[in-house]
């Protein structure tokens, strides 16, 4: 599958479970605030990947350097999901 059709694919995961942008800060230990999934998909689109970026897009200023934003329909399970991708990654 290429890059194009995994995002497309991981948009309507997003969409249909209802999905919600988490921004943590850089240690994950702290969430920042929540976006609606449309409006941070096209703020994350028309700045290029730049999270911070996106978050003032959004309305959030200050967003501390490193800041992430996960996805999930609560910021537990954000967290989670982006924990067991990394455990995943790790024994690849």
């Amino acid at each position: 599958m290429n890059k194009r059709n995994r995002s497309l694919s991981q948009k309507a995961i997003r969409q249909r479970r209802n999905e919600r942008a988490f921004l943590f800060d850089k240690n994950l230990s702290r969430c920042l605030g929540d976006m609606d999934r449309d409006d941070w998909e096209f703020a994350i689109s028309i700045s290029g990947g730049n999270v911070a970026e996106a978050a003032r897009e959004c309305g959030i200023a200050d967003l501390p350097r490193g800041a992430k934003a996960l996805w999930g329909r609560s910021a537990e399970e954000a967290l989670g999901t982006y924990r067991r991708w990394q455990k995943k990654k790790r024994r690849k």
